[in-house]
């Protein structure tokens, strides 16, 4: 069902966002799998939402990063890859935002991606990057 979803090339976000969320909702309470599987389906929804409505690839950048937070210290982190890919391409992404002059929709993405960074076990060497990154940024409102 998820693949014909995904191949629906004028499904509506909503449709996307919640016909996908209960998919992954649904094989998680079955197969009890582990967070890099979790992970991995939530890349999934992000990509395919991203193009939609803004709202809704929002939601799944927030279910991320309450995902990442809470698992950080837990036995089974969110791989590192994984939580760097949700951050470069939340980053990425506020950047698009911003040079589209959509200045608080990209304050949101860029704020997701300094969460994020935040919880990537590098040192912090991706948030002090990312930190640098922003600065450069000139919103105006």
């Amino acid at each position: 069902m998820a693949d014909c979803i995904l191949r629906a090339q004028s499904a509506p976000g909503q449709v996307l966002y919640s016909a996908l969320r209960k998919i992954i909702n649904y094989i998680f309470s079955l197969e009890q799998f582990d967070n890099e599987k979790l992970a991995k389906y939530l890349r999934c929804l992000l990509k395919a939402t991203l193009p939609s409505e803004p709202e809704f690839p929002l939601k799944v950048m927030e279910d991320i990063c309450r995902l990442v937070k809470q698992c950080v210290s837990s036995e089974k982190p969110i791989p590192s890859r994984e939580v760097e890919w949700f951050t470069t391409t939340a980053f990425n992404h506020g950047v698009d935002l911003y040079g589209a002059n959509e200045d608080e929709l990209s304050k949101k993405w860029i704020a997701h991606a300094l969460t994020l960074a935040h919880y990537h076990q590098d040192g912090g060497d991706l948030e002090r990057e990312l930190q640098k990154r922003q600065i450069s940024l000139k919103w105006d409102s």
